[in-house]
């Protein structure tokens, strides 16, 4: 069943026979609706729905980060920042053979842009026992613009084990040289605890206008 946005002659939302319409970046989109196939897909196929299906639901665990990290390059095109983000990674970032593929967390990104990273980026964990920190360091090259140097840090660490991210998108300025993420290790209960072990680490900067940002850059999976 279809509904009318904004009254009569308002956007079509949800099916109507074999149309479906939804709003895209503010705009009203009706499209056909795919016919079922009967053929038998390919392995080709099948490895093309697995490349999306693990990338999708990666980026699906940091979901407001992405929407930071590729904002600036979906402007010069018409993708949403996640739906770039995933066509990215699915060209880059996923390897071996279906049915085994998986992603390779050295080649992912998760920002985009062209700013520049600073002159040397560290991360040292430090485990607390029921919590972990990850404290990033980095330098600031002196002749670097003084707008520059308001940067902030955009952090995220990715969880493999319960597939779930941790980040913080507006950290310390790129002047101040150094922040720290902290990290719950249990994400299950006392009685039934789910304890993480490691994490895939990335770093970017974003301008403080949010109108460039640099690249996202791994920073190595630390175990704990």
């Amino acid at each position: 069943m279809a509904r009318l946005k904004s009254g009569p002659w308002g956007a079509i939302i949800g099916k109507l026979g074999n149309n479906i319409g939804y709003i895209r970046k503010g705009m009203a989109i009706l499209r056909m609706r795919p016919a079922p196939s009967t053929k038998k897909r390919s392995v080709g196929q099948k490895a093309t729905t697995q490349r999306f299906q693990i990338v999708t639901k990666f980026i699906a665990t940091m979901g407001d980060f992405i929407n930071v990290g590729f904002d600036v390059a979906a402007r010069k095109v018409s993708p949403t920042a996640q739906n770039l983000a995933v066509s990215y990674n699915i060209k880059h970032a996923i390897v071996g053979d279906y049915p085994n593929q998986e992603i390779d967390y050295t080649k992912v990104k998760v920002c985009e842009g062209v700013l520049p990273l600073p002159t040397s980026i560290d991360v040292v964990v430090e485990d607390n026992g029921p919590t972990v920190k990850f404290m990033y360091s980095w330098g600031v090259d002196p002749n670097l613009a003084n707008a520059r140097k308001r940067d902030q840090v955009m952090m995220l660490v990715y969880l493999p084990e319960i597939k779930e991210s941790r980040f913080l998108d507006s950290g310390a300025r790129r002047s101040e040289l150094h922040d720290v993420l902290e990290i719950y290790k249990n994400h299950g209960s006392v009685n039934r605890p789910i304890m993480v072990t490691y994490a895939e680490v990335y770093i970017a900067f974003v301008a403080n206008d949010r109108n460039s940002i640099t690249d996202s850059y791994y920073c190595g999976r630390f175990e704990f």
